[in-house]
């Protein structure tokens, strides 16, 4: 048999070793995705018969997060110049900075939370919508944000404001805006700007398992709940050097304390309200 036709039989033998890894490969991934699905469906059926009614669609899948270390920025005149104006004097009291400028006075902590007050006629809205003109001063401080709550008393409106890492929200890092008669009289909150590293190597909480441990801390702590509003993934942030972004699958319920954090890497459960 000449060489040529002995290389061409190796040449089918190892496309037909290919074709039928892929098609196990496939039958694999086929089978996982029918199980993670069924393990979704059965956790809304679990939390059905323990009388919670699950609003999303559907229960998400796995954690599509990793940690994060983040080598903060410090907040300084920069930064306090852009909330009130030329900086006229600063001055040190503890560990926090404050600055006074034309348009009012701010302090700054090495922990990245900002308390401000402004003069009347600093930040008016002359017809800006508060949300809009929020959430343009939060980005002029490098800050990517999304309104979390509002409530208004009488002449009186306060925003939250969640601030996004990449797109994702942090809810322990918000910024409240406090308006009063059209203009933005208070800021206070905490935010984080920096540079970030990736952490590898972590076996992180499908929702699936996260909606158990949180069942788990209801049962433990008592806490009431007839329905799920929301479940999304975020980032819990730690420590005051460089600060950790940890994932966490967020469930929102429709009683007190409204907001539940599971820790996609430890499964420990903190509610907040």
């Amino acid at each position: 048999m000449r060489w040529s036709k002995i290389k061409n039989i190796i040449l089918l033998l190892l496309v037909v070793v290919n074709v039928c890894l892929l098609v196990m490969v496939g039958l694999r991934a086929g089978r996982t995705a029918r199980s993670e699905r069924e393990t979704r469906e059965r956790m809304i059926t679990i939390l059905e018969r323990g009388g919670i009614a699950f609003a999303p669609e559907e229960v998400p899948g796995a954690m599509p997060l990793s940690s994060l270390r983040v080598t903060a920025s410090p907040m300084g005149e920069a930064e306090a110049a852009l909330l009130v104006g030329p900086v006229s004097k600063a001055a040190t009291v503890g560990s926090r900075t404050l600055y006074t400028g034309e348009k009012g006075t701010v302090t700054f902590s090495p922990t990245g939370e900002a308390s401000a007050e402004f003069d009347a006629a600093a930040w008016p809205l002359d017809g800006t919508d508060a949300d809009q003109a929020g959430a343009e001063l939060l980005e002029a401080l490098g800050l990517q944000v999304q309104e979390a709550s509002r409530e208004t008393q009488g002449s009186t409106l306060r925003l939250t404001f969640t601030q996004l890492w990449e797109g994702t929200p942090v809810p322990d890092l918000a910024v409240t805006l406090t308006y009063q008669d059209g203009a933005l009289r208070q800021l206070s909150g905490r935010w984080l700007t920096g540079t970030a590293e990736r952490t590898a190597g972590e076996n992180l909480l499908t929702a699936s398992t996260a909606l158990s441990r949180f069942l788990e801390a209801l049962n433990k702590e008592g806490y009431v709940c007839s329905g799920i509003t929301e479940m999304y993934a975020g980032y819990a942030a730690g420590g005051t050097g460089p600060v950790t972004l940890t994932p966490a699958w967020y469930i929102e319920t429709d009683t007190w304390p409204w907001r539940y954090a599971v820790d996609a890497v430890t499964g420990a459960v903190t509610a907040a309200e």
